[in-house]
C-alpha cells in the first residue's frame, strides 16, 4: 500500500469531524502532512479558502472539498451557495457530500461530479450491561430553529417531572430539562446506552449523527417525516409526523413493546458502527483519491 501524505482541514472543535477523520487516516497507515501533501481534504466550507491556498502552494496535490449541508432556513442562503458552488467548480478536483439528501440539495447549485462519503460518528459503542435509567436524551445544537427543540417542549409541557429529566448535551442550553453541556465520548456512550430514546425533532439534518450513534448504542431514535435523512438512515418504525401529538404517540407506540424496537435499533447500529467508523470514512476519502489519480 502506498503511503499518502494527507492534509485535513476543517473545524477542529470536539463536535467537528476533521480530527476524527485524521485519526482514521493515521490508523490506515498514512501520514498527516501540510508540506507538499498528496491529498488535501477540506471537511467544511469555513476552511475552503485555506484548502485552496494550500492547493495553490502545492499544485500537484489532489483537492477534495466536502460539503456539509444546505441551510435552507438561513437568510441569503441562495447567494451563499451559488458562490460556494462557483468556488468548488473552479478549485476542487472533486466534491464530496455527507449524505444522499445533501447531494440532491447541492445539485440545485452545482453540476459537477460529487461522491457521498458520510461523516464519522464519535467513539461510542453498545454496552448491554448499562441499564436504561433515563427516558429521553437530546444531543446537538438546541437553539437553531431547524433543530425544532420546541417540539420536545410542546410534547412534554404538561408533564413537568418528565420535562425536567430530559437530558440535553451540546454547546447550547435549551433552558429546560437537564443540560449537561458538551460531554466526552466516554460519557456520551454511557448516556446513549442508559437512555431509552434519542429525540431528534429536526426539520432537516445533513446526517443526524445522534440518530446513528443512538442506534449503535441501542437507544431508539424518534424523528420526524420531513427530515429526509431520517428516511435515508432509519427504519420507518422510528419516524412520525412533525407535531407534538404524533411525536408523543410514536413514543407511546414504541414504549408498549420497547425490547422489540430496541432490537431493531441495534440491528441498524451493527451496520452503522462499521459504515460510519472514522477508519471507514478515511478509507472512503483515500479511495476517491486513488481512483482519480490512476
Amino acid at each position: 500500500m502506498k503511503t499518502i501524505k494527507f492534509a485535513g482541514l476543517g473545524w477542529d472543535g470536539y463536535t467537528g469531524q476533521i480530527s476524527r477523520i485524521r485519526e482514521g487516516v493515521k490508523e490506515l497507515g498514512h501520514s498527516l502532512d501540510l508540506e507538499n501533501p498528496d491529498l488535501i481534504y477540506c471537511n467544511d466550507p469555513t476552511q475552503y479558502i485555506n484548502a485552496i491556498k494550500l492547493k495553490r502552494k502545492f499544485p500537484k496535490s489532489f483537492l477534495i472539498l466536502n460539503f456539509l449541508d444546505v441551510p435552507w432556513h438561513m437568510p441569503g442562503v441562495i447567494k451563499k451557495l451559488t458562490l460556494e458552488a462557483t468556488i468548488m467548480k473552479k478549485e476542487a478536483n472533486i466534491v464530496t457530500v455527507i449524505s444522499n439528501k445533501v447531494k440532491k440539495d447541492l445539485l440545485k447549485f452545482y453540476d459537477g461530479e460529487t461522491e457521498v462519503i458520510y461523516n464519522p460518528v464519535k467513539d461510542v459503542k453498545l454496552n448491554k450491561e448499562i441499564s436504561k435509567i433515563n427516558n429521553y436524551l437530546y444531543v446537538g445544537r438546541a437553539n437553531d430553529p431547524i433543530k425544532r427543540v420546541k417540539l420536545i417542549h410542546e410534547t412534554f409541557k404538561n408533564e413537568e417531572k418528565t420535562l425536567n429529566k430530559i437530558i440535553f448535551c451540546g454547546f447550547e442550553d435549551p433552558k429546560f430539562g437537564n443540560y449537561l453541556g458538551v460531554v466526552k465520548d466516554e460519557k456520551l456512550t454511557e448516556l446513549y446506552n442508559s437512555s431509552k430514546f434519542v429525540l431528534l425533532p429536526s426539520k432537516a439534518e445533513g446526517i443526524g449523527l445522534s440518530m446513528i450513534e443512538g442506534m449503535i448504542c441501542g437507544a431508539v431514535p424518534i424523528m420526524c417525516s420531513d427530515n429526509l435523512t431520517a428516511k435515508e438512515f432509519a427504519p420507518i418504525e422510528f419516524i412520525c409526523d412533525p407535531d407534538h401529538i404524533s411525536f408523543k404517540k410514536k413514543i407511546e407506540e414504541i414504549e408498549s413493546n420497547y425490547e422489540k424496537f430496541r432490537k431493531l435499533a441495534i440491528s441498524y447500529g451493527e451496520k452503522y458502527k462499521v459504515q460510519f467508523n472514522k477508519k471507514t470514512i478515511a478509507k472512503n476519502i483515500i479511495n476517491i483519491y486513488n481512483k482519480n489519480i490512476e
